[in-house]
């Protein structure tokens, strides 16, 4: 049995998926948190070297997804890999759509805009998934997991506690407790935060959740929809990926608001990581030696292109 690895580099965490060559199953899956700005490109690598050794994988049969300029993805195709140290290099937006084309859930789209909404920000991108043709790719800092939190923070210290209460330590803390906190909401109805609080921890509703974050996730929405409604073609489905993508509010809007099928796909922060792993299933058959006279065989995920699924749509808002 064949395991191939993805890696994905995130602004938070690195992930990794080993998955079986032939069944595309998976077998094992890790992540690992990175605190430290200059670190993230280094844990990925350490979890990297982790997994390929505890899964026998050999380096050829490694994708690492890593974050790329948006602006410079219309150069070429979202599928193309580098070779570097002996394993593959992606972008995240290839391993993205991979994913997605793999698990059947961009059926008969033709233009898809991925809207990856992660810690440190939000990107849009406007793509061909069965080319991986990039119409355009746009980013922004100003709605992320990051920012989420910070404002999450400021009505927890405004509402039980005093700033004079939080030494940079104890805000580091309640920080990296925030964060597990909007992870559990997208769950869960109520969530406890630890912190430096007068009280002790306190509880977060969802709904309270959902109310300090209302105005930022409707100014996301807007930005959205008008890198839709700008794109040079019409945009047949909407998907959201990342770890914010979890946020129940920003799905109940986005699918309310927008004249397009909103697909949000179950555990969408480990999406690139997965799809990393896929495109170095497709990287492992292209080296296997082909049967002399056989036909060469169209790539499994085109098979979808020209299947009824999704229909163009206006590409704007609802009044």
């Amino acid at each position: 049995m064949r395991t191939v690895l993805g890696v994905s580099v995130g602004s938070a965490t690195a992930r990794g998926v080993a998955v079986d060559a032939i069944e595309e199953s998976v077998r094992s899956a890790h992540i690992v948190h990175s605190f430290d700005p200059d670190d993230h490109l280094q844990v990925a690598l350490e979890l990297l070297e982790s997994m390929s050794r505890d899964q026998m994988v050999d380096r050829p049969d490694i994708v690492l997804a890593v974050p790329d300029d948006p602006g410079a993805r219309a150069r070429t195709s979202a599928y193309s890999t580098y070779e570097a140290d002996r394993l593959l290099v992606a972008s995240e937006l290839g391993a993205q759509l991979r994913y997605l084309r793999g698990t059947g859930q961009l059926v008969g789209a033709r233009t898809v805009a991925v809207c990856d909404v992660g810690a440190s920000g939000t990107t849009v991108s406007i793509a061909d998934p069965a080319r991986g043709t990039v119409f355009t790719s746009v980013r922004t800092t100003l709605f992320g997991g990051n920012s989420c939190d910070e404002q999450i923070a400021r009505y927890l210290l405004s509402t039980y506690g005093a700033d004079e209460l939080a030494s940079d330590r104890a805000r580091a803390e309640l920080m990296v407790s925030i964060r597990t906190t909007r992870e559990q909401l997208s769950r869960l109805r109520v969530a406890e935060v630890a912190g430096p609080f007068i009280g002790g921890p306190v509880r977060l509703w969802r709904n309270t959740f959902d109310d300090v974050l209302e105005r930022s996730i409707r100014s996301l929405e807007d930005w959205v929809a008008s890198i839709i409604v700008d794109a040079p073609c019409a945009v047949n489905a909407l998907v959201l990926v990342g770890g914010c993508a979890n946020i129940p509010s920003l799905r109940r809007l986005f699918r309310r608001d927008l004249l397009l099928p909103v697909i949000a796909p179950a555990n969408p922060e480990s999406l690139t990581a997965h799809g990393a792993a896929l495109m170095a299933v497709d990287a492992a058959a292209s080296r296997r030696p082909r049967p002399r006279g056989a036909d060469a065989a169209p790539p499994r995920q085109a098979s979808m292109v020209g299947m009824v699924g999704y229909h163009d749509s206006p590409r704007h808002r609802s009044a």
